[in-house]
């Protein structure tokens, strides 16, 4: 059942497994953390706005039950 492909699948397993851990550790650690949410704070502003970017001389909200008949 230990024969030697096995022990060393078994070895092979257990470096992923711990590289695995140590770089999920490095990401959630508290450092980790504040350099990720210092970054998004002083980022560049991204607008998600989809309007024109003037306003304009009418008004566009009204709807036809606000409009004067």
């Amino acid at each position: 059942m230990l024969d030697i492909p096995s022990s060393v699948l078994w070895l092979l397993g257990i470096l992923v497994l711990g590289a695995t851990i140590f770089g999920l550790r490095r990401y959630f650690s508290a450092n980790a953390r504040e350099a990720r949410r210092c970054a998004r704070n002083h980022g560049p502003v991204v607008t998600r706005k989809h309007g024109p970017a003037i306003r304009l001389a009418v008004k566009v909200d009204n709807t036809k039950r606000d409009r004067d008949r």
